[in-house]
């Protein structure tokens, strides 16, 4: 599609046009892989009510539920959401900001940065960690609907809404996407605001004060661990290369999203949990219907589906576009069976994660530590290398296709298989571990992203003056051949 006919879309009016743009593969090929600054979009009328919409999904009010399950009392528990919002945004901004700059997606941007085998690793990560969420958004939804209608099996049910959660990027269908947006979201911030402006004014001071019965506390790492991963996307890039190539432009979308999804929803969860003296999240939303919403239940079926499904349409997109970086080049594949691969994983998952709480942890460290940690990588490539090292630019001003792509970056790979391998032992997902993070380890993905950005420093630093440096640093073929088309001009 030319640059032409995608401005055209955009002067359609209306959020439904918009959102069918982002759900197709617009702008993610190496011939039309940049997003040109005539279609970026307005960051309070596009990127803020999206980010609104991402964190404005009712398991943020379950992550407050599991907070309660881990014995902390309401103090704790803002410790916990407060420390982890500000780790996210120390990740998140500069990874935004990143894809505003660029305008790629992760997956073109790691063919650059990472090379052929870094970029496939990568797409490994990417199309993998969205899936465990995908899972527990469906199974959360599913435990939703049974409160409401009494609806089971509710594991299977969740299986059911997981694999049929495909069907808006199978077929670009966005009405309810929008209505989530600019409909059900917005709804849903108002009712939880309320509601919890209700439940400080109605609850006595006992109960807000109080935690689990018989529940010892946890290390509050633990908790600040859990709630990173349900703040952490990774792939930010892919949903600010639409965004103004500014700083201004990347922390408003990502502060209010927060705001939501991080402080509002799971203080909610909490309070209603305290209410109902359970970490059942189940029996903490039918309290929130009969309190808060004046029992209509039909109107929190509604709001609660709509948003749970715009929540995993993103975790859908992002293993989607990984799928396509690993899968679309060859001759016969079709967009459509990546998606019907993604589907059953999604529908795997959500039969694997509610069988037990270190599935749980699996799924939410795993996220954290992986796609992120590359992430760190790029952005350190990209906007921290270039003041350090005098000379050093991996240009990415063009898209490289694959016959262009060096082999592999092997000090980015380096750095990313050893800060993800910390961070996975660090967090016990390995095969034979508990499921669970280690005691005393302190905030593991925190500290595997710092691992990895000091550790391809180092290397780099290492790298970059010796003879062969951007090879093993794997800039791009084009990159080589030009030096050495304007060094043999320079010796004539």
């Amino acid at each position: 599609m030319s640059e032409h006919h995608h401005h055209m879309l955009e002067e359609v009016p209306g959020g439904e046009r918009e959102l069918e743009l982002e759900i197709k593969h617009d702008y993610s090929s190496s011939h039309d892989g940049i997003v040109p600054l005539s279609v970026r979009r307005g960051t309070w009328s596009h990127h803020v009510p999206l980010w609104v919409t991402l964190y404005a999904g009712f398991s943020y009010m379950a992550l407050g539920s599991e907070l309660y399950s881990f014995g902390y009392k309401l103090s704790q528990m803002l410790t916990v959401v407060l420390v982890s919002t500000v780790c996210y945004l120390a990740y998140s901004i500069p990874a935004a900001y990143l894809g505003a700059v660029k305008g790629q997606t992760h997956a073109l941007m790691g063919r650059s940065v990472f090379g052929l085998t870094g970029s496939m690793i990568v797409s490994v990560f990417v199309l993998v960690a969205p899936l465990g969420w995908v899972g527990y958004q469906a199974n959360t939804l599913a435990i939703m609907w049974n409160s409401l209608f009494n609806w089971t099996p509710v594991v299977w049910i969740g299986v059911g809404i997981a694999v049929v959660g495909i069907t808006n990027n199978v077929l670009g269908f966005t009405g309810i996407t929008a209505f989530a947006r600019w409909i059900a979201a917005p709804v849903t911030v108002l009712w939880v605001l309320w509601m919890v402006i209700k439940a400080f004014a109605n609850t006595p001071s006992a109960v807000l004060h109080s935690s689990i019965p018989g529940t010892p506390v946890s290390p509050l790492t633990l908790g600040i661990i859990a709630a990173l991963g349900f703040a952490t996307y990774g792939n930010e890039p892919d949903l600010f290369r639409y965004a103004k190539p500014q700083m201004k432009a990347t922390v408003p979308p990502l502060f209010f999203g927060l705001l939501v999804g991080q402080i509002l929803f799971p203080l909610a969860g909490w309070v209603l949990a305290a209410r109902v003296q359970s970490a059942d999240f189940g029996k903490g939303f039918a309290e929130a219907v009969t309190f808060s919403l004046f029992g209509l239940t039909f109107l929190a079926f509604l709001l609660a589906t709509a948003t749970q499904v715009a929540v995993n349409d993103a975790n859908y997109y992002e293993s989607l576009n990984a799928g396509q970086n690993l899968f679309g080049g060859w001759a016969k594949w079709r967009r459509f069976y990546t998606c019907i691969v993604i589907a059953l994983g999604g529908g795997f998952m959500a039969w694997w994660v509610p069988q037990n709480s270190a599935n749980f942890f699996r799924v939410t460290t795993w996220l954290a530590v992986s796609i992120p940690t590359a992430t760190v990588i790029m952005y350190v490539d990209q906007l921290l290398l270039p003041k350090i090292f005098k000379g050093y630019d991996r240009n990415m001003s063009k898209v490289p296709a694959w016959d262009q792509v060096a082999k592999g970056n092997w000090p980015g790979i380096v750095s990313l298989l050893v800060a993800v391998c910390f961070g996975a032992y660090g967090s016990g997902v390995f095969p034979g571990q508990s499921g669970y993070p280690l005691d005393g380890w302190g905030i593991v993905p925190v500290e595997a992203w710092i691992i990895a950005a000091v550790l391809y420093t180092i290397l780099v630093g290492l790298t970059w003056r010796l003879p062969n440096g951007k090879a093993i640093l794997g800039f791009p073929k084009t990159a080589l051949e030009s030096e050495q088309a304007a060094a043999t001009s320079a010796s004539l």
